[in-house]
């Protein structure tokens, strides 16, 4: 019968041990799942900033362009209205395809 306690005592300090490792195994994968939680909500964070940075960068080069091209457009027709007032015949005459150099 000593045999079967040993074997009893051996048999529970095993399960005792297993049972502490595979607590310990489980609080470390928690800490570390937990940990590359959170830097990926950081990185989703400044990912989301970032978006939302370059979107009003985009908006902001779109309201130039426009700018620019509406006062392209004036200034081809301020052109188009001096070459009329300079007029038939003593000024230059109006070079051809000037209208579609400006648009």
């Amino acid at each position: 019968m000593e045999w079967l306690t040993a074997l009893a005592i051996v048999s529970i300090v095993t399960g005792i041990t297993l049972t502490v490792v595979v607590l310990l195994a489980v609080r470390a994968l928690r800490r570390t799942l937990a940990d590359g939680a959170i830097r990926q909500s950081q990185q989703i964070k400044r990912l989301l900033e970032t978006v939302s940075l370059l979107n009003r960068q985009q908006q902001l080069a779109e309201a130039k362009m426009q700018v620019l091209v509406d006062a392209n457009r004036r200034l081809g027709e301020e052109m188009i209205a001096l070459y009329e007032r300079v007029g038939e015949g003593d000024g230059p005459a109006r070079p051809a395809g000037v209208s579609r150099l400006l648009n």
